[in-house]
């Protein structure tokens, strides 16, 4: 059966080796009511459940602190405190239980990151940018949806291309090219608005040469 083989104890905490090599982290409360000393022998289930136990309020403790810097996706939050080695069940209690709290919210997450990123981008790349948030597919579509109702795509598009070019506009009287006419639909691409909207804009950066006379 497992052996506990060393316990170091340091601000609270318990670090926990098991047959000779680092088991857990644990809390150190948890950990000495739970009877981990030096020599003291276990089944695996009842180090699981210790596990478990001990885990917990370091990991909830991180998670607070994590969501302190700024809001978080559940997928993210997971990832993050899964770097540290928590078991899966660990963190999904803790999940669990900011969820109940408030303090973790994927549909409130995702429609204030829209938002944001609405000011300066278009849908598609708002979309995609809370797919990488971990913001599930259909989530992510209907968030976008909102945000962008009512809203033209094609004005923003102008503006954003006009704001990038230095103000020029297709209205300008400045004569364009097959050159800006590419920057322009690139430019616009990258910023997530549809293709039909970013060749429009590009076709109206692009005109024809005055007529020789």
């Amino acid at each position: 059966m497992p052996e506990i083989t060393g316990v170091r104890e340091r601000r609270g905490k318990a670090l926990v080796s098991v047959d000779g090599a680092v088991w857990a982290e644990l809390d150190g409360a948890v950990a000495a009511e739970g009877g981990l000393r030096e020599g003291a022998v276990f089944s695996s289930e009842e180090l699981y459940r210790v596990r478990v136990a001990g885990e917990r309020p370091l990991a909830m403790g991180r998670a607070f602190n994590i969501l302190g810097y700024r809001a978080r996706s559940e997928a993210e939050l997971r990832e993050r405190l899964g770097r540290y080695g928590y078991l899966e069940e660990t963190v999904s209690g803790v999940i669990a239980r900011l969820e109940e709290l408030g303090y973790l919210d994927d549909e409130e997450f995702a429609r204030l990151k829209a938002r944001e990123k609405a000011r300066k981008y278009g849908p598609r790349r708002v979309s995609a940018e809370l797919r990488q948030g971990g913001i599930d597919e259909e989530l992510a579509r209907s968030v976008v949806a909102e945000e962008f109702a009512g809203r033209s795509e094609l004005w923003e598009a102008r503006s954003a291309a006009a704001r990038r070019y230095n103000g020029r506009s297709s209205s300008s009287s400045s004569s364009g090219s097959d050159a800006e006419a590419r920057r322009v639909y690139g430019f616009l691409v990258r910023r997530g608005y549809s293709a039909g909207v970013c060749a429009q804009v590009a076709r109206e950066y692009r005109e024809p040469p005055e007529a020789e006379g």
